[in-house]
């Protein structure tokens, strides 16, 4: 809950001696603001399972990590500010490499992935000079938000940056110190959160020349991204924000990336939430990837899944859970199996297909993407292929 926030965590499997593996490294999700990389799931042992290395990471976040102002760029060498938690995930990238081979992993086949935020990481060290070489491979779960959503901007440069620093500055009463950067150090990091909170700026990496050269469109269309395989994706029942900025990223993001692009929609929920009209809510997919269906329960009280509480009032309780129970069956089972593959075998060699499912890549020409539910389906039109949600 500081800036002493730089740890990480690795699994890896037994049963592997002697091999490099392929490395899976984990952005967890939060908006560039909360979160973290420490929970249960995300650190279970089903993925790892697979063959592969997985890596949690912990970074700076919110305006610890990506607050920018004109006294801090003034400062720096490069001249920029912010993007601090960003370079917190190239010093992990970093580590990685020079250290995961005593852990059975590949420093030359490491996979970034995250969801939400995380998945917003993933982009921006797509889109990042300072992350080349470190990574292989790329998985952007629901974190490909259309171009005027500000949580995850496309471009956002440095002097808007640093205009959403001074306002915090302001709330602060330091703006006009005459070492600003000085008084905003000597400031309780509890009582900054809050002022940026309160502030209503919402903190993101930033194109500053240096971290990122381009707004990622531009970016891809020059040939500067980092061209590696990805997979993107959105859930049925996402964010439309989410929905609407997966649709605009894939015809121009694939025809810019030689390395193939794969694309999916998730489209399941255990029996008991899909029966009551509940769709595949934002972070559903979590649980399947990760193997860890405890994690109903943190979504159930986040108000994640749409679902009202049967025992009333508006926050759902744990005893609401209870009687609200997604379940848990063969069709889930399948799914996470099909999913660990999938996630674990493009980790591998860059293609997703397993032995018993092909998954074409995506080009804007075949409009070809796999629906992820009871069994897996190949499906043409991104367009059409989320339902109308009110």
């Amino acid at each position: 809950m500081s800036e002493d926030s730089l740890y990480l965590n690795v699994t890896m499997p037994d049963g592997f001696e002697g091999e490099k593996l392929p490395v899976m490294v984990w952005f967890h999700g939060g908006g560039f603001a909360i979160l973290t990389g420490n929970i249960k799931a995300f650190n279970n042992t089903s993925l790892p399972k697979e063959g592969v290395v997985v890596v949690t990471v912990n970074h700076r976040l919110g305006p610890l990590g990506y607050m920018a102002h004109p006294a801090l760029t003034a400062e720096s060498p490069n001249e920029t500010s912010g993007n601090y938690g960003q370079l917190d995930l190239v010093a992990a990238l970093e580590w990685v490499r020079d250290n995961i081979e005593a852990f059975g992993g590949d420093p030359d086949n490491v996979t970034i992935f995250g969801e939400s935020g995380g998945g917003g990481k993933v982009l921006s060290l797509i889109n990042s000079p300072m992350a080349s070489g470190l990574f292989h491979k790329a998985i952007v779960q629901s974190g490909m938000a259309g171009p005027d959503d500000q949580l995850m901007p496309v471009e956002n440069l440095l002097a808007a940056e640093e205009q959403d620093g001074i306002a915090v500055a302001e709330a602060l009463g330091v703006q006009n110190a005459e070492d600003v950067a000085a008084a905003l150090r000597a400031i309780p990091w509890p009582q900054l959160v809050a002022a940026a909170n309160g502030s209503g700026r919402v903190f993101s990496p930033n194109v500053d020349g240096v971290y990122m050269l381009n707004g990622i469109r531009d970016s891809f269309e020059a040939g500067q991204h980092n061209d590696v395989p990805t997979i993107a994706g959105a859930n049925e029942g996402d964010t439309p924000g989410l929905i609407d900025g997966l649709k605009w990223y894939m015809p121009w993001m694939a025809d810019n990336n030689e390395a193939d692009t794969f694309v999916y929609v998730f489209d399941h929920l255990p029996d008991n939430w899909s029966s009551q009209g509940a769709l595949a809510y934002h972070g559903a997919e979590l649980v399947y990837v990760f193997d860890y269906p405890g994690s109903f329960l943190s979504h159930y009280l986040l108000g994640l899944t749409g679902l009202q509480d049967p025992v009333g009032g508006d926050t759902p309780t744990p005893q609401g859970f209870a009687m609200n129970h997604p379940g848990w069956n063969p069709n889930d089972v399948a799914v996470t199996d099909n999913m660990r593959a999938m996630w674990a075998n493009f980790a591998r060699s860059g293609d997703p297909s397993t032995n018993g499912f092909e998954w074409p890549a995506y080009t804007s020409e075949n409009d070809t993407y796999i629906r992820i539910a009871q069994s897996l389906t190949v499906e043409t039109g991104l367009e059409e292929a989320f339902p109308e949600l009110d």
